[in-house]
């Protein structure tokens, strides 16, 4: 089934991010762009940015309106930069479902 294929894929990433203690704000992972589609593009079944279209269909990211990021305050450089924001609640739950 193709939605096993996101949610493992997802999970994959999510871990990935908490593994290698990314940004957590407001419960989410604040990542760059281009290390998610990275990621997106070793698997094959879909393209990455149907994958992106995907996820943000299932609110698994937080994106302004015809895009895959958002901005976001970064308090190092006092800036605003465009960041991809995973919902770590989403993966949290899709986690504990998928091992069961």
């Amino acid at each position: 089934m193709l939605l096993a294929a996101y949610v493992k894929e997802f999970v994959a990433i999510c871990d990935y991010l908490a593994g290698n203690e990314v940004k957590q704000v407001k419960g989410y992972f604040i990542a760059e762009r281009a290390r998610i589609e990275a990621m997106l593009d070793r698997n094959k079944y879909d393209t990455c940015q149907g994958k992106l279209k995907v996820w943000k269909q299932l609110n698994w990211i937080d994106a302004e309106e015809n895009r895959y990021t958002k901005r976001v305050y970064d308090m190092e450089t006092k800036k605003y930069i465009r960041r991809m924001k995973l919902s770590v609640e989403v993966y949290k739950t899709l986690k504990e479902l998928n091992e069961k």
